[in-house]
């Protein structure tokens, strides 16, 4: 037997014997309720919160830096401190033609230098990633009449870590084993700064704290699905090329560092993870030749989903849309979802 051979049988192994300790199981009524806020508790544990909080609380201490004026829309430069130690840079996006306060849509980006830099389209538009994978997605927003905030998220844009080296080191895997050292995670680290931002919104008068959408593509969409998890404020829930087994995508496939959070699938599969978003609106959107989430994988996923949101009466929210293509973002099967609900 081969080394690969052994190890593909040893992870055969490990899925087969995953316990799936708090899967949802058909639980309806007070007993879902519970469901969630168990798995709620138990995935803000593994994502590495509780670490976080340790350190202290502290003062969002919100600064407003820069202005631009862009077609049809204003472009401001914050930063906000979401832990001792970390301002986290973002775009406020605010649409010229509507009044405030404005609804919100908090777009998230996935693995890229320029971080939020692409998802605000400001680089050069003839980039592929903006002509072809339509990744420029808080500018989609702001030009549809919402607010759009994107930050960066940590190993990319401002807040990327170490440089790589030149046989490709990427400053993700350096920032996601610091993290475990410490009893934290990169996407946990990550989803609570998205976290901190939406207290931005809460705090911040133009925008409309009751209206707070989420989009995210690839690793944005991961953080966008467990920031969802963990705080309801966030609806409707859009997850780009991202939602999937854990089987069939992460396990199956090498990903960056960053997507592997210790002890995860002891909780649950992915479906078990959104299903603490029920009953808000969740749509799952995904290319029907993607090659790190393969979409039979993402239709058993959302198979499993759509059963938990029709037990608690609310399958008309949930939504799974396929597009032609690879690993890229579907404006056309995102924002639709998002003027529905939002």
């Amino acid at each position: 037997m081969t080394a690969h051979s052994a190890f593909q049988q040893r992870l055969t192994r490990l899925l087969r014997t995953s316990s799936r300790e708090y899967g949802y199981d058909g639980e309806t009524g007070e007993a879902f309720t519970s469901w969630q806020d168990t798995i709620r508790q138990e995935l803000t544990g593994a994502l590495g919160f509780p670490a976080v909080r340790a350190g202290g609380t502290c003062e969002l201490d919100p600064e407003r830096l820069e202005t631009t004026e862009n077609d049809g829309y204003e472009r401001q430069y914050w930063r906000i401190r979401t832990e001792t130690g970390v301002r986290v840079p973002f775009y406020l996006l605010v649409p010229d033609d509507e009044e405030p306060p404005y609804p919100v849509v908090l777009t998230i980006h996935g693995h890229c230098e320029e971080g939020k830099a692409l998802t605000v389209g400001a680089i050069n538009d003839d980039r592929s990633e903006i002509t072809e994978e339509r990744r420029d997605f808080a500018r989609q927003a702001v030009q549809r009449g919402y607010a759009a905030l994107a930050p960066d998220m940590r190993g990319f844009g401002e807040l990327a870590g170490p440089e790589p080296d030149p046989e490709g080191y990427r400053s993700c895997t350096r920032l996601q084993k610091t993290a475990q050292l410490f009893d934290r995670t990169l996407a946990g680290e990550r989803t609570w700064d998205v976290l901190q931002l939406v207290d931005f919104i809460e705090h911040e008068p133009t925008l409309n704290a009751d209206r707070i959408g989420i989009t995210g593509h690839s690793g944005g969409a991961a953080v966008s699905l467990f920031a969802a998890a963990v705080d309801d404020r966030l609806a409707p829930v859009v997850l780009n090329a991202y939602f999937c087994t854990f089987e069939d995508s992460i396990v199956a496939i090498d990903h960056c560092e960053c997507n592997y959070v210790p002890g995860l699938l002891r909780l649950g599969e992915m479906w078990d993870i959104a299903g603490a978003i029920v009953p808000r609106p969740v749509a799952v959107v995904t290319g029907d030749e993607d090659p790190i989430f393969p979409v039979d994988g993402t239709r058993r996923a959302f198979s499993r989903l759509q059963a938990i949101y029709r037990n608690d009466g609310v399958e008309d929210v949930c939504e799974l849309s396929v597009g032609s293509g690879t690993h890229r973002y579907y404006p056309g099967h995102v924002w639709p979802v998002i003027e529905t609900h939002l």
